[in-house]
């Protein structure tokens, strides 16, 4: 039996995964379950997601040729105002007591453990993908392709 390549609609499935995701972290962190946590489980946690999705993006290739539809500056972009956000964020948890407890916390569970992780694949995806061919006009014939006229 020959192997046939399985068809698959990247698309749906980033968007099913991303809105269960974002679903899953609202919920846990609505229901206090990262504030439950050890700060060190809590940070390990998000360094898992934050690997988790990077290493998504670096090993599917399907992912990887769907996310590098969008050109480089687009990536740039959006890299530029996820990594905005973090900074942001960073800077609102560092105003309470506990910085790492404010991040197992509503809004900032959310950064933590949906934004940081589509920030390093933002980052990623900003740096490989492919830059926007240049147009360029038609080469110039060479003089010497006619022969001169007798």
């Amino acid at each position: 039996m020959p192997n046939r390549p399985i068809s698959e609609n990247t698309a749906c499935i980033l968007f099913v995964t991303l809105v269960g995701w974002a679903g899953s972290v609202a919920w846990a962190g609505a229901d206090g379950v990262f504030a439950r946590l050890d700060p060190a489980v809590a940070l390990a946690l998000a360094g898992f997601a934050t690997a988790y999705a990077a290493g998504t993006y670096a090993l599917d290739a399907g992912v990887r040729a769907f996310l590098h539809r969008a050109s480089r500056a687009q990536w740039l972009l959006a890299a530029a105002a996820a990594d905005t956000l973090v900074a942001l964020a960073v800077g609102a948890a560092l105003a309470h007591t506990d910085p790492l407890a404010a991040f197992t916390r509503l809004p900032l569970a959310l950064v933590a453990y949906f934004g940081i992780p589509l920030a390093a694949v933002a980052n990623l995806a900003a740096l490989a993908a492919p830059a926007a061919p240049r147009l360029r006009t038609a080469p110039a014939r060479s003089p010497g392709a006619k022969p001169a006229a007798p």
